[in-house]
């Protein structure tokens, strides 16, 4: 018997009627025992329809659930046998070249004639055994797609949730450049200002003193002119004195605007926005590995700048997404590469376990991955290098690296690590690389791991 009411009486764990439902406070219901069983088995207290974790490890038996489920169960077994339409009969025989039921009187009629027969109950039990097979292949597809519609349910709250801090960081990093140039503009506003006063104050001063000298110079104009119009004695009696006046006007030199009292504005405004990108990357970083969040591990944190990850004790609550990592603490790089050379460097610091090295495209992220990934490992103060070709081989160091250069020479089949600061040589895989290969970094330590910034440079060079 299969009606709409089937579907809301069937626990989605054991794919069964309800027997001792339980309700969790998002609605969900499952057996009382498949959803202890369920918690037991995943260690957790998740929803296994939605994820939403529950703060209870008991709930009460939900009784009217529990009634709906009896009395279904109580209609479906009240139900009789049918009978043969045509002679009332029980239909006793199962005809396998007819596919149908038959009575006894059916069975011996010219109708079923030299045809196959099994007892209803024989015919039943056999059909009822492939029955359970495909009910068997049903239920696991049924689970299948309660997971998966799980998982996509928390991908789609985390998608927000994505969505959300991206785009604080995205204001945070722009808020800082805002800020870097309000700072310059500011300044060479002030640079500007302060040379439009200096120059200011220096032509009102030379304005001031070009005013003071024509009025020496008009009253000792007058003056001579008053002793040319004078008689000859008087002017000879005079003339000594109006001489030595007259001289001294004329002694300094003679007046002059001087060079560089306008303002530089060359100076403001020439490549003004290419000295300013070219400050800029002072404050500014890039790095050749940007780490991919998505294929991170859950006990794995990343910086905002993505360039750096630690370890964390408690799992995140993350998608179960096909590129994250599941079984080791790790990353991959955002970008793969599928030709050329390669080079990035990694501060390990003074952490005590962690993995360096480079992974298939093509690898899978669930369970153990080593079959696509070169490797170099430090844990327990030893250094060893694996490879899908090599199970391990042990490196013997002087001294603990702190930076570690990785160099991916892909069509030269060659991967090598080497210590940054001394240049000692490390490890070199050498191997055919015909996949796209993902930069790898795993740990299970204390201390962060980060990429190591490259030096960002500029050079002007002259047209042809």
């Amino acid at each position: 018997m299969a009606t709409e009411l089937d579907k809301d009486l069937l626990c989605t764990l054991c794919e069964n009627i309800f027997k001792d439902p339980v309700t969790l406070s998002c609605s969900h219901s499952f057996c009382n025992e498949c959803l202890k069983k369920h918690w037991t088995e995943k260690d957790t207290h998740d929803c296994p329809v939605c994820k939403r974790r529950s703060s209870k490890d008991l709930f009460p038996l939900t009784f009217a659930l529990k009634s709906q489920c009896e009395v279904f169960l109580k209609e479906g077994s009240s139900e009789s046998d049918p009978i043969c339409s045509v002679h009332s009969e029980k239909l006793s025989f199962f005809c396998l070249d007819d596919q149908q039921l038959v009575c006894s009187v059916c069975k011996d009629s010219e109708t079923h004639s030299n045809h196959r027969f099994k007892e209803t109950e024989e015919a039943a039990e056999e059909r009822k055994d492939e029955f359970k097979d495909f009910l068997k292949l049903l239920k696991t597809k049924l689970r299948l797609i309660h997971q998966v519609k799980g998982d996509c349910d928390q991908t789609a709250e985390h998608i927000k949730v994505q969505a959300e801090s991206t785009v604080w960081k995205i204001k945070e990093e722009f808020r800082k450049l805002h800020q870097f140039l309000d700072e310059e503009e500011g300044a060479r506003m002030a640079a500007l200002k302060e040379e439009e006063e200096q120059k200011s104050l220096m032509m009102k001063e030379k304005i001031k003193a070009l005013s003071k000298e024509t009025e020496a110079l008009s009253i000792t104009i007058k003056a001579t002119e008053k002793e040319l119009r004078a008689g000859d004695v008087s002017f000879l009696q005079n003339f000594k004195a109006a001489e030595e006046r007259v001289q001294h006007q004329l002694l300094p030199e003679d007046p002059e605007l001087d060079s560089g009292s306008l303002i530089d504005v060359a100076k403001h405004l020439g490549n003004l926005s290419f000295n300013i990108w070219t400050k800029m990357k002072e404050m500014v970083s890039y790095s050749p590995v940007i780490l991919d969040p998505n294929s991170a591990h859950p006990q794995v944190v990343l910086s905002d700048d993505l360039t750096s990850l630690r370890k964390v004790e408690m799992k995140q609550e993350l998608p179960d997404n096909p590129e994250r990592i599941d079984h080791f603490i790790s990353a991959v790089g955002s970008e793969g590469f599928d030709s050329g050379c390669h080079s990035w460097e990694v501060e390990v610091g003074d952490n005590k376990a962690y993995v360096l090295g480079v992974v298939t495209e093509w690898n899978p992220r669930k369970g153990v991955i080593w079959p696509g990934l070169w490797r170099l490992m430090f844990s327990n103060g030893e250094y060893k290098t694996l490879s899908p070709s090599d199970e391990g081989s042990d490196v013997m160091l002087a001294t603990n690296p702190k930076k570690i250069r990785v160099t991916l020479d892909q069509d030269g089949g060659r991967l090598t690590f080497s210590d940054s600061d001394t240049d000692e040589h490390i490890h070199t895989f050498t191997d055919t690389f015909t996949d796209k290969l993902f930069p790898y970094i795993s740990t299970w330590g204390d201390v962060p791991i980060k990429m190591v910034p490259l030096q960002v440079s500029v050079t002007v060079e002259p047209h042809d």
